[in-house]
């Protein structure tokens, strides 16, 4: 896709994880008809069911077609276009032509015939390299990065993997990587930003847990920016000790935000906490401190 050097007329990314929403979402404004088909039940599935169903408003507004729970069944390459069949979540078969598809649907690690084995290192079944806690996958052999097993995708999760393993290397102290507390980010529009548990994760984790969101319609800064029209915030907390146990958001500049989110997860804030932190005015991170108030008191301040 990154060689292309004409925008196609239509294009149809198989897969609705961060890679197929992205190029979706990009080619979109620069004209194309897109299509986005998703095996699982919602798009962007790795992210809290809420931020889904918002993505999913703003692209049917944007004119971007979403199949969720589909299935490819088939897929014709011609010279002009592709043709690919595909079965909707009612079981209706349908044939949709587009000049491009793209197929997001995960990465294959470069870890074949290259040695690996033969120098000790750990694979799995799928070609990643098992590691424990210090990125350490045989005597003096250390992985980092996409090509390891049972960790995210993300640069900034691959430079924390290199810093550790360097570090560890020379015989410093180091400490494990908390891969829960993570940012992920998704460069679309809206963009959207996660770290830690969503909801439905948290309770499938025996939490008993309470909520506090708060939309961009209410913010002056998104409104200034023209960008109020959707999203939000997300706190998910531990309703026993006030814990902040997620962060989820998707809006305007989220990716930037996220980070409070994050310091929220390593230091154990709370929700008392994070609405006792008074957010400068007029910014669109004061939406969180607006959050903070509905998880606490049951409704923001500003709505």
């Amino acid at each position: 896709m990154l060689n292309l050097t004409t925008v196609p007329a239509s294009l149809m990314s198989i897969g609705a994880g961060a890679i197929g929403i992205e190029f979706a979402s990009m080619f979109n404004s620069f004209g194309s008809a897109v299509t986005v088909v998703e095996a699982l039940p919602r798009i962007v599935p790795n992210e809290d069911e809420e931020v889904s169903v918002e993505l999913d408003k703003v692209f049917k507004r944007r004119n971007i077609k979403t199949l969720a729970g589909a299935k490819v069944e088939g897929i014709d390459v011609g010279e002009q276009q592709v043709v690919v069949t595909v079965v909707d979540s009612g079981g209706k078969s349908q044939q949709i032509a587009v000049e491009q598809l793209l197929v997001s649907i995960g990465i294959t690690p470069n870890t074949a015939d290259i040695g690996l084995e033969a120098a000790g290192a750990k694979l799995n079944g799928r070609g990643f390299i098992e590691t424990d806690g210090y990125l350490q996958t045989a005597d003096g052999i250390y992985a980092i990065g996409d090509c390891t097993a049972n960790s995210p995708w993300l640069a900034h999760k691959a430079s924390a993997e290199g810093i550790l393993a360097i570090e560890r290397i020379a015989g410093l102290h180091v400490n494990p990587i908390d891969y829960g507390k993570i940012a992920a980010c998704t460069y679309c529009n809206p963009e959207i930003a996660s770290v830690g548990l969503s909801e439905a994760r948290a309770k499938e984790k025996g939490y008993d847990v309470k909520v506090g969101k708060f939309p961009f319609s209410a913010n002056g800064k998104a409104r200034v920016l023209g960008q109020n029209r959707y999203g939000f915030i997300k706190l998910v907390a531990d309703k026993q000790y006030g814990e902040i146990l997620g962060v989820h958001m998707i809006g305007p500049r989220v990716t930037e935000m996220i980070s409070e989110g994050g310091l929220a997860l390593t230091h154990e804030a709370t929700g008392e906490s994070m609405l006792q932190t008074i957010h400068a005015h007029p910014t669109l991170y004061e939406a969180i401190g607006e959050a903070a108030h509905a998880l606490e008191h049951g409704s923001a301040i500003h709505i």
